[in-house]
């Protein structure tokens, strides 16, 4: 699990909503780990990210991007109230290269988009790098029931993290939770389902945008305008 960023970058920070609004709402910022909430993806607000603008200082020209390899390690499922663990959760080996093609496939083509980043194939060559952690797998029903009835919607919790590859400083942060119609298909990884690429090419956008704020490049096509608010 990432241990506490946002303590550290609160006097840089500045959040990134999806949403307009007047006031922050403290209440809805993302829950970190030590937090009860973190774990059950309560308050966790879609598609928000924390942006370290100090981090922009030298970090303005870079360009060249790695996508590190998905952390599944850690995983958890977290079940309805009510619902026994379910052990036949697992990521096999063929499964996990299903999962790591469809990262890399995604995020390659959210943040290469109109040739905004290069991305390379080494932490050697890259100036930033993109560390993504599933934290937990929620589904919405219990197996037996999801088999009977056929409800296979969920959501799953990730851990994004931008790196300045020389430094180590954190650029882009980002804890998210986001639902999909078939969470199942993350217990069948092999079938290399759409609801995987769809939920990772969201959060691929979602770094990108976070990348070209931070970089003063805030104009892109592909996200509707945006407003920052202090944290």
């Amino acid at each position: 699990m990432l241990k506490k960023l946002l303590p550290a970058l609160l006097a840089s920070t500045f959040v990134l909503g999806g949403c307009a609004q007047n006031t922050p709402d403290t209440r809805a910022a993302t829950p970190e780990q030590g937090d009860a909430d973190f774990m059950v993806a309560r308050n966790a607000k879609a598609d928000q990210l924390y942006v370290n603008m100090e981090s922009s200082k030298g970090g303005s020209t870079f360009r060249k991007v790695f996508i590190a390899p998905v952390k599944t390690s850690n995983m958890q499922i977290i079940q309805p109230e009510g619902i026994k663990s379910d052990d036949s959760w697992s990521v096999n080996d063929i499964e996990e290269g299903v999962l790591q093609n469809a990262v890399i496939k995604e995020f390659s083509e959210a943040l290469s988009f109109e040739s905004a980043y290069n991305i390379v194939n080494s932490r050697e060559e890259a100036d930033m790098t993109v560390h993504t952690t599933i934290v937990a797998i929620h589904p919405n029903e219990g197996r037996a029931a999801a088999t009977a009835s056929s409800k296979t919607g969920g959501a799953i919790t990730v851990s994004l993290a931008l790196i300045n590859a020389k430094s180590g400083e954190v650029m882009v942060r980002s804890v998210d939770t986001k639902s999909t119609d078939n969470i199942w298909a993350f217990n069948n990884l092999e079938t290399a389902d759409p609801a995987v690429n769809l939920i990772f090419k969201a959060w691929g956008n979602s770094m990108r945008r976070g990348i070209l704020q931070l970089q003063g490049r805030s104009s892109d096509p592909l996200s509707p305008a945006l407003q920052l608010k202090p944290q």
